[in-house]
């Protein structure tokens, strides 16, 4: 027999796990769109951005679900390219890396919920040819005691969290800072979104640059991170949007096994 508190803990529990989940609008409000705008001029600002022709190439410029856009560097220097995407009701940025930096990938998710909450993915991608957690000085400059306790503090604010990726390609790539929390109001969302950001782009404006010796090592790797995530990509958006997820995945993805020169192709 269950004694009083514990019957209140399992009525509790009980309670929480039969509450409806929040579900996803059809687009992006404004206010998610503005913030996107701005989280990429932050990006422009310190690595100045052109938009290129991928996206049109490859049909995803413009879907019947969104729209996306693939950017590189004005003059390569740290960046292969950001993509900037909308779909249904998620907006997405992610900065992919060239090999002049030891600097993690960023990618960011927000989608909107018809409750007016916003659930947010992010994550920073290890890079290199030495495993995560092997090398002391990257751990504590990328993934210390601050950014834990950022993590941490994040995590607070949810009121779910987020499955992980269906997608083992997904998965694989993915950082012990992976951060998937739902149910955040949107002042929440919006400042941890800028503090994300912000930590990528002070990363990449305090790093040294990498020997060209040891660039090799970040080409292979970051191809192979790459194809990765383009495979979870059409794992996910086949499985939800057919034969069209196919060109949703190459325009989210941007090029693949791009031709390097210094940080961009």
């Amino acid at each position: 027999m269950m004694t009083a508190p514990t019957s209140a803990v399992f009525i509790c529990l009980i309670a929480f796990l039969t509450v409806s989940p929040s579900t996803a609008l059809v687009a992006p409000s404004a206010k998610l769109l503005e913030l996107q705008a701005s989280l990429l001029a932050k990006v422009n600002t310190a690595m100045s951005l052109n938009p290129t022709d991928h996206t049109s190439v490859s049909g995803g410029d413009k879907h019947e679900f969104g729209s996306s856009t693939w950017f590189s560097e004005a003059s390569p220097n740290y960046l292969t390219g950001v993509s900037s995407y909308q779909c249904k009701s998620t907006i997405g940025l992610d900065c992919w890396m060239g090999p002049s930096y030891d600097v993690p990938h960023s990618l960011l998710r927000i989608q909107e919920c018809d409750d007016d909450t916003f659930n947010l993915s992010c994550d920073i991608i290890p890079r290199g040819a030495t495993p995560i957690g092997s090398d002391p000085s990257q751990l504590e400059k990328y993934y210390g005691d601050d950014r834990i306790q950022w993590y941490k503090s994040a995590a607070t604010l949810a009121t779910s969290f987020l499955p992980p990726s269906s997608s083992f390609s997904k998965r694989l790539i993915a950082s012990p800072m992976n951060l998937q929390i739902g149910g955040l109001p949107f002042s929440d969302v919006e400042r941890l979104a800028n503090e994300h950001q912000d930590f990528f782009l002070t990363a990449t404006q305090s790093a040294q640059q990498i020997p060209a010796r040891l660039r090799g090592s970040f080409n292979l790797r970051d191809d192979k991170i790459r194809q990765f995530f383009y495979r979870g990509e059409i794992e996910e958006l086949v499985a939800e949007f057919g034969d069209l997820g196919n060109v949703i995945a190459a325009s989210q993805t941007g090029p693949v096994a791009e031709a390097y020169v210094g940080g961009g192709s």
